[in-house]
């Protein structure tokens, strides 16, 4: 690595200090996205897709030029009500490709076990991004001037190593999703009535379009709420705002 590469310096080698590194590393992302232009298609480092939604439904791009192995940190794992995530989750795992995600503490960390139950948890996540293969990245870059998330493709080998690098400091304080306190296992169905309370829809209406009692869905809500470690839906109406942003509520 040059001496004049935005991760030169102590701060990118210091392996006991994740969160400099991850600074650095978001440093370094940018540095390179601020010196190409949006349009381009070429060159090392291009725009992938802007708005929340955009971006989860590009990921099945990603999904299919992966072969082998997939580096997530995610700090903040939102829950997508219209599942977007699912299919490609099975047809990467239908592939074998090893999926290692890992997110921060979460009160719906039960939800997330259910839709990625190859997750870690760690105490603390720092930096956010998304490397496959170890020779493609994918990163958040500035938001657009009106405030919608971007992110780009890095195919940079200093910067895409440099993630795994820090996933793997990360790895070795996290714990399998399915180990961490308080994560409830949720089946399909539950996952479904998440998705219509998210929404906003009652458990008559949930019931209906489910095709099951209301009295079924009441015991679901209730799992959920367990799931959450609330006692109430206006508390467990919280904790589904948080974990569903509403750029995906759609």
């Amino acid at each position: 690595m040059s001496e004049s590469s935005p991760m030169a310096g102590r701060e990118w080698c210091e392996p006991d200090r994740p969160a400099t590194r991850a600074r650095a590393l978001q440093a370094a992302v940018y540095a390179r996205i601020t010196s190409v232009d949006p349009a381009s298609t070429g060159g090392p480092v291009r725009l992938f897709a802007v708005g929340l939604p955009a971006i989860l439904e590009r990921l099945k791009v990603l999904e299919r030029a992966t072969s082998s192995v997939v580096y997530n940190l995610a700090p903040r794992c939102p829950f997508d009500p219209q599942r977007r995530e699912r299919e490609p989750n099975l047809r990467t795992r239908a592939r074998g490709v090893q999926g290692h995600m890992i997110t921060a503490p979460l009160q719906h960390l039960s939800l997330v076990a259910a839709v990625h139950p190859d997750t870690w948890v760690a105490p603390k996540v720092q930096g956010v991004g998304i490397v496959v293969d170890e020779r493609i990245g994918l990163f958040p870059g500035p938001p657009t001037p009106d405030g919608q998330p971007t992110a780009w493709l890095c195919r940079d080998s200093d910067v895409v190593m440099a993630f795994c690098q820090l996933w793997r400091e990360t790895q070795q304080q996290a714990v399998p999703i399915r180990e961490a306190p308080g994560v409830l296992p949720l089946t399909e169905r539950q996952l479904q009535v998440a998705a219509l309370l998210s929404r906003g829809a009652k458990d008559a209406t949930i019931a209906r379009r489910l095709r099951v009692s209301t009295r079924t869905v009441t015991s679901d809500v209730g799992r959920l709420l367990d799931a959450f470690g609330v006692a109430t839906r206006w508390e467990g109406g919280l904790v589904m705002g948080r974990a569903c942003p509403p750029a995906l509520a759609g």
